[in-house]
């Protein structure tokens, strides 16, 4: 058990400082009744940037003019990665580039695309899609398809590549999609866990005269972790629904700087209680601002649309049900190990401070000063 606890740790850590920022996403809009350019797919820039060189001048700062001079290779890197069949015949994909748009997370190129396949009907048409997923396995394609007067919903991701423009789900499956999405959103936010392990990790000790003393009952323990993570929960659901909702906009730059500080502030709250036995207070102030990070991957994309009320219901149900696995399977393990000197000298103090450095150095890369 204690071997176990400390490679989750020491895995968090690791895996965390590969993984500072927003995960990638792209969006795709595809307008069945547009015949003109039915489909419009929105590329983030630094997606862009991580498979060919577009700042040519090297000023790091991409301009539409160097854009343009790389359309043909960014059409090509397009047709490589996206497809459409309809039956058992290849479309061709016509691309051209529409401007640039702005999304929560920075600048993101507009690509307009009209297939050409041997038959005009949708019902036999097919699109697979491959963008990014070898440069980064958690990327993701937000997609939302309009079809006689309907809206669908749907995520693409490594698990999930290819996509029926004629399948109509319904709300049951667009409610699976975004519950899953929303547990796995949080299960590779190592900011948003080692959050949570940092509210938990004291919660089965207590301190008395400056020594950490471990607390007699697991009720007890699970009653601090209760409390203390109801607060969080209750905050960032609030902020979600706020900014899905698009009532509250802020700089994600800033968000996830925040964020970062709120590991720093918590690592820091185990060593020196600054809010005394109000650690809840702690979990919902900076849940409120968590919140803001959740919603950054559906903000830009639910707005008026028919299936809003599910998709982000189904979302946060999502992150509720990730992070009580991650509860679950955490407060047992640290209330086994509370009496044993190792967790008390070794894994507590470790913890703190890879949790706390993690922090420091999120902070460090995210803050948007340049």
């Amino acid at each position: 058990m204690t071997r176990i606890v400390s490679i989750l740790l020491l895995v968090l850590f690791v895996c965390g400082s590969a993984h500072a920022h927003k995960a990638s996403d792209s969006f795709l809009y595809w307008d069945a009744a547009n015949q003109d350019s039915p489909g419009r797919l929105d590329i983030a820039l630094v997606d862009l940037l991580g498979v060919m060189v577009l700042d040519s001048n090297g000023d790091n700062q991409v301009t539409w003019g160097e854009l343009q001079d790389q359309q043909s290779g960014i059409t090509e890197y397009l047709a490589s990665r996206i497809s459409m069949t309809a039956g058992e015949q290849n479309c061709a994909m016509d691309w051209r580039m529409a401007g640039l748009t702005q999304h929560s997370d920075g600048n993101y190129l507009a690509m307009e695309v009209k297939p050409n396949c041997p038959t005009e009907s949708v019902e036999e048409q097919q699109l697979q899609y491959n963008l990014f997923f070898t440069e980064d396995p958690q990327h993701r394609a937000l997609v939302m398809v309009r079809k006689d007067g309907n809206e669908r919903l749907t995520v693409l991701s490594p698990g999930q590549r290819s996509l029926a423009l004629a399948d109509n789900p319904g709300l049951l499956q667009t409610a699976k999609t975004f519950l899953w999405e929303g547990m796995v959103h949080l299960w590779i936010g190592y900011d948003h866990i080692l959050f949570l392990l940092a509210l938990m990790l004291p919660a089965v000790l207590k301190r008395k005269k400056g020594r950490w003393v471990s607390v007699d009952s697991m009720g007890s323990a699970v009653k601090e972790v209760a409390l203390v993570v109801t607060a969080f929960t209750l905050a960032h659901s609030i902020t979600l629904v706020m900014a899905t909702l698009g009532w509250v906009r802020f700089d994600i730059a800033w968000i996830e700087t925040i964020i970062a500080l709120s590991i720093v502030a918590a690592a820091i709250n185990i060593v020196w209680p600054f809010l005394g036995g109000r650690l809840y207070l702690l979990g919902f102030g900076f849940g409120l601002i968590h919140g803001f990070g959740f919603a950054s991957v559906l903000s830009d994309f639910l707005v008026n649309t028919g299936s809003l009320a599910v998709a982000l219901a189904s979302f946060n149900i999502g992150v509720e049900l990730a992070q009580l696995a991650i509860v679950v399977v955490f407060v047992p393990a640290i209330f086994l190990l509370r009496r044993q000197w190792i967790y008390q000298r070794v894994i507590l103090p470790v913890g703190i401070t890879l949790i706390a450095c993690t922090g420091m150095y999120w902070v460090w890369d995210r803050i948007p000063l340049a």
